[in-house]
């Protein structure tokens, strides 16, 4: 509005082709403003372009009986709610109904879906507490002298059952003790001897 504010001014002050030049607008947009214009910015709104009335538009007795209809059946579908409409003589088309329902507000609104919030990851201690040797998952058709030993070490770890080998071997490589291996898919805790289900 301020643009057209300014416009407005600029060309009442000198000539509209003037006006057209500097602020790169055709002439017929510039008295169609203009015209409108009574010095007040408020003038300059835009006015809504929407018809107030159209000869199609739904009677006041088809109004009535779609919200009849959807107030006695409020799970009826729309196709079967038209269908009935058109045995008590409604004679608009499906499109037509639905949206002078969703005009008058007859659908429930949409649930907004809630924002992913992810689990605070649990930050080590010390050094050494938790360990993830899966780095042959990147390779795993690389023959077996091309592997280093932690690749070794991880294919002997997907084909034994139990936690106490891994740690015993994986524990001299590290200048730390190891307190927990974790994997892909979760965690494996040595406190307990458990079963490698999660690598």
């Amino acid at each position: 509005m301020a643009y057209r504010q300014s416009l407005m001014k600029y060309a009442e002050k000198y000539v509209v082709s003037r006006a057209s030049r500097k602020y790169k607008k055709c002439r017929s947009y510039i008295y169609f403003w203009r015209a409108r214009w009574d010095g007040n910015v408020e003038s300059l709104v835009s006015q809504s372009r929407h018809p107030h009335s159209h000869p199609n538009q739904h009677t006041e007795s088809e109004l009535k009986l779609i919200r009849d209809m959807r107030r006695r059946n409020p799970q009826l579908g729309l196709v079967e709610l038209w269908h009935r409409l058109k045995h008590r003589g409604y004679t608009r088309r499906l499109e037509s109904m639905f949206q002078v329902m969703r005009k008058l507000g007859m659908f429930p609104q949409e649930r907004k879906k809630t924002a992913y919030t992810p689990k605070p990851y649990q930050q080590m201690t010390h050094p050494g507490e938790k360990v993830a040797p899966l780095c042959s998952i990147s390779y795993p058709m690389r023959p077996l002298h091309w592997r280093s030993p932690l690749e070794r070490l991880v294919q002997f770890a997907q084909q034994t059952y139990s936690s106490t080998p891994i740690k015993t071997r994986l524990t001299p490589a590290f200048s730390c003790d190891i307190l927990k291996i974790i994997s892909k898919k979760g965690g494996i805790s040595h406190d307990e001897d458990q079963t490698l289900r999660n690598i």
